[in-house]
């Protein structure tokens, strides 16, 4: 394994899946992310605490994020940098129960993806984060035997800063003025995937959707 890229999906690949639902279900307390909360445990205890009391089940919250479409250019973007030779790890903070629709429209397979598991009551309520890791994201980066002159990763968080660091070519993907005030000087800020595309050399085709970056919401 030469040159592996690590990934996040939140705000990289899809838009923030929480706040999309904040303005579906008109709940301003679910808009709260990573970009704004360090500390990704209590915010997810918050999140379920708000989503028992309005009474929001995982089906029902599936079944509103399904029409949320990737970022333009994300499938194009993975595809540029396994042809350029990485070899893709999504590391997300994410779950598997939301992320299966999103994985497949960028045509990622569920074995290059770490994330978390949600476990639900009888009545389909989440109770509990089954945590996939304990630490940060770094911890994914230590699995594999690489170089980290080859290496490189992307985030959009704080809960990316460990992952960020863990590898010599970190990119701080459109940070949040919260997250940029505390980024580290070797974070290389950039806010499109041109960008990324641009540092390391891709040659890419002419594709609109891909230059135009990823216009979140």
């Amino acid at each position: 394994m030469n040159k592996v890229a690590f990934i996040d999906m939140e705000g990289v690949l899809v838009s923030e899946i929480w706040k999309f639902l904040a303005k579906r279900l008109d709940i301003s307390e679910l808009s709260i992310t990573t970009r704004e909360v360090e500390d990704y445990q209590k915010l997810m205890l918050y999140r379920i605490a708000v989503l028992e009391k309005h009474q929001i089940t995982l089906p029902k919250i599936q079944s509103i994020i399904g029409p949320l479409n990737p970022i333009e250019g994300a499938k194009e973007f993975l595809h540029a940098l396994k042809m350029k030779g990485f070899e893709i790890k999504i590391v997300s903070d994410c779950f598997h129960e939301l992320l299966e629709g999103f994985l497949q429209q960028i045509e990622v397979p569920m074995d290059i993806v770490y994330c978390h598991r949600l476990q639900v009551d009888s009545a389909g309520y989440i109770n509990k984060v089954l945590y996939s890791r304990q630490h940060g994201k770094h911890e994914i980066i230590g699995k594999y035997p690489l170089s980290l002159g080859n290496s490189m990763a992307i985030g959009d968080a704080f809960n990316d800063f460990s992952m960020l660091e863990a590898v010599s070519h970190g990119y701080l993907f459109s940070p949040s003025k919260e997250v940029l005030e505390k980024a580290l000087p070797t974070f290389n800020i950039v806010n499109s995937y041109q960008e990324v595309v641009d540092s390391i050399g891709i040659k890419f085709f002419d594709n609109n959707a891909f230059c135009q970056g990823h216009g979140k919401s």
